[in-house]
């Protein structure tokens, strides 16, 4: 079994690359490696609720809910929270400090950036 982390730091509203790399994660549960999702930088915002719908996207609703039944870690950058005034996030999306976050990556033997 793998340590894969799967880091989001772009904004999710001008791109469909955020949604494929929560449905990325969910495929990457398949061979039973252990799955953490990060949102750090401006990927916090995916972890909001936002209406993407509004834009033409669709709510990436379905990940999210496959990444908590596959009990997939999800975590999301304080740092990035507090500078972007973020105080609500999607259910099961824990916050961590920064050096937690670096301690999860370090310890990931593959690391996906999106």
């Amino acid at each position: 079994m793998k340590n894969i982390s799967v880091i989001i730091r772009n904004l999710p509203f001008n791109t469909h690359k955020n949604a494929e790399a929560l449905r990325m994660s969910v495929g990457l549960t398949l061979r039973e490696d252990k799955v953490t999702v990060i949102f750090m930088d401006d990927g916090v915002y995916t972890a909001t609720r936002t209406k993407p719908e509004i834009i033409n996207i669709p709510p990436p609703v379905r990940e999210f809910g496959a990444l908590t039944m596959l009990k997939c870690k999800m975590i999301a950058d304080k740092s990035s929270l507090e500078k972007r005034g973020i105080k609500e996030l999607i259910e099961n999306i824990h916050i961590l400090e920064r050096d937690e976050i670096v301690r999860t990556i370090s310890e990931s033997d593959i690391i996906i950036p999106f």
